[in-house]
């Protein structure tokens, strides 16, 4: 019996641009700089293509590297000082990693956005109101390199 192989695929969706090596390292070096995390002792990636940044928090000497994709369930939930979020599809995965992220910084860490994480640009105006829903506020803005740092929301920030 012979099958027909031959049958309609349907094609996967082109990749985003990942950075080489030394792009990660000059992103996250300006992500650090930012975000007054530098020589963390543990950090998060959240996003889809995180090796590059893996290995160059590994390189810079970050002792625990974690990878979490926003939309897969991440058993453990230890506190890091920095969860860097690098590469997102859509809102609904912003939602996710804003939430993931507020869960591992605890009350002191720095989640570092990074502007080229969004394969989209509608809705970077409601950013803050978002944010500030998974409990997170901004507190820093890297205009040149499209960065947002975000921290703990206080009290006052998630009553208004």
């Amino acid at each position: 019996m012979v099958e027909n192989v031959l049958e309609a695929v349907e094609a996967e969706p082109p990749s985003s641009p990942v950075p080489d090596e030394v792009a990660c390292v000059t992103l996250l070096e300006g992500a650090r700089a930012i975000s007054h995390t530098n020589g963390c002792a543990g950090a998060v990636v959240i996003g889809h293509h995180t090796l590059p940044y893996i290995l160059a928090l590994l390189r810079q000497g970050c002792a625990s590297v974690r990878s979490v994709r926003p939309d897969c369930p991440a058993p453990d939930c230890e506190l890091v000082e920095l969860v860097w979020i690098v590469d997102l599809a859509n809102q609904t995965e912003l939602a996710d990693a804003l939430r993931i992220a507020r869960s591992r910084v605890g009350q002191r860490g720095r989640v570092v956005l990074e502007g080229t994480a969004f394969q989209w640009r509608a809705g970077l105006a409601d950013l803050p109101r978002v944010a500030l829903a998974a409990g997170l506020d901004v507190v820093a803005v890297d205009g040149r390199m499209r960065r947002l740092v975000l921290a703990p929301a206080t009290e006052i920030a998630l009553a208004a």
